[in-house]
């Protein structure tokens, strides 16, 4: 009994050993063949090949359908279907829906040879480069391949997306392998950049000119200035240009990510400079003067810079005012450092104003009650011969201050006070 079911099973083995053989001396991999459909099951198919009596499952899975059912295929029983050869070993494996697959593989494979751009994500790598796939073709990028600068640590790509172009495809019984580069887009696009930038700044510096007023966008600021772009092109307005009364942050002025109105002060065009100014577009605070005040009014200003001839007060940014030491106090001072200092907040009256010379004078003591005066004792005339005087001005008369002129502001009757002292 040992003895013949030693038998059979050798003979078993043996047939499968023939089959297998057989199998593997008829077909190839990546072959197309017609086989026979014999029978159709819940699972898939039965199929019986050429010069074969055998019959080979055949999985759904591995049918061209978007759904498969049973009895669609019972009426097909007896008819023929192009199946590809996927596997040989261990067992013989068919598909059908892989013939599509391919095809439409081979379509786009004849197209990246062509030099179509394609992607894939990077799977792997090696000491040589990238490792990916490409449905059943392996993808490989060299390391100098993947941009143009060199690459030190490969990991990082592994699952990244690639954008290549194929250097080879290599298609054979044993291997499909595509040989790709993604550098050389990366420096096509880098030189297409690099060449519309040229083109757009030759275009640019052609037709801008200073005195020219540009819209521009303030992209953003440093301690010294903003960076405005003028019609894609970054132009420096200094923070010394934003503003007639003095910025301490160019954020004072402009606001980021916003557009404004500048005017071109100056065009380097060989070192591809450009700087606008803002302030140049914007009143001066000298401009707006007769509009905002006017002789006899009180304003409330401090003190920003004493001379020996006066002191002068900030009326507001960029508006200053002489009081003239003879318009400090009703008393006599000797300089204007006695009475008042640096930073002091005063009221004044306007009593003399000139825009267009941007000056103003102011009277302190224009706002201060007046004294009373004392009556002078009579003299007698006979003691003392009368002597005659020449008309004292009023304190509030006095020439027209310059602060670089010799002449400065001063009451005609100090003038002949100083005479009478210098002749006793």
């Amino acid at each position: 009994m040992e003895e013949k079911s030693t038998e059979v099973n050798a003979t078993s083995s043996m047939a499968d050993v023939v089959a297998k053989i057989d199998s593997e001396s008829k077909f190839k991999k990546g072959q197309i063949v017609t086989a026979t459909i014999s029978e159709a099951t819940d699972e898939g198919l039965q199929i019986l090949l050429p010069f074969s009596k055998k019959e080979i499952p055949l999985s759904k899975d591995e049918l061209d359908c978007e759904e498969y059912n049973a009895a669609d295929y019972a009426s097909k029983i007896g008819e023929p279907i192009d199946l590809l050869v996927v596997e040989l070993k261990p067992t013989l494996k068919l598909s059908q829906k892989m013939i599509k697959i391919l095809a439409e593989e081979e379509s786009l494979t004849a197209e990246i040879e062509s030099g179509k751009e394609f992607q894939v994500v990077c799977t792997g790598y090696n000491k040589g480069g990238l490792t990916a796939t490409l449905g059943t073709y392996s993808v490989f990028v060299p390391a100098k391949e993947i941009r143009p600068s060199f690459v030190k640590d490969l990991t990082k790509y592994v699952g990244k997306t690639l954008r290549l172009r194929a250097l080879e495809v290599k298609k054979d019984a044993r291997k499909k392998e595509i040989i790709a580069s993604q550098r050389v887009i990366l420096q096509e696009e880098k030189e297409a950049r690099e060449a519309a930038k040229a083109a757009k700044e030759e275009e640019f510096f052609a037709n801008i000119n200073v005195g020219d007023v540009v819209e521009g966008k303030v992209e953003r600021v440093t301690s010294f200035g903003a960076f405005v772009s003028v019609n894609g092109f970054d132009c420096l307005a200094h923070i010394s240009d934003l503003s007639w009364t003095g910025a301490k942050a160019v954020t004072d002025v402009l606001e980021i990510g916003k557009t404004y109105e500048f005017k071109v002060l100056k065009v380097d065009k060989e070192n591809k400079k450009v700087s606008i100014g803002y302030k140049q577009l914007q009143p001066q605070p000298w401009d707006l003067v007769a509009d905002k005040y006017a002789v006899g009014d009180v304003i409330h200003g401090k003190v920003v810079r004493i001379v020996p001839f006066g002191a002068f007060v900030e009326v507001e940014k960029g508006i200053d005012g002489l009081v003239h030491v003879s318009q400090i106090s009703y008393e006599r001072i000797e300089t204007p450092a006695s009475v008042l200092n640096v930073g002091d907040e005063v009221d004044a009256k306007i009593i003399s104003l000139d825009p267009a010379a941007k000056k103003m004078n102011l009277s302190i003591k224009a706002v201060l009650p007046e004294p009373e005066r004392k009556p002078r004792a009579e003299k007698n005339s006979e003691e003392s011969p009368r002597r005659s005087r020449a008309p004292r001005r009023s304190d509030d008369e006095y020439s027209d201050w310059n602060e670089g002129s010799i002449s400065i502001g001063t009451s005609l009757g100090d003038l002949l006070a100083n005479a009478e002292k210098n002749n006793k």
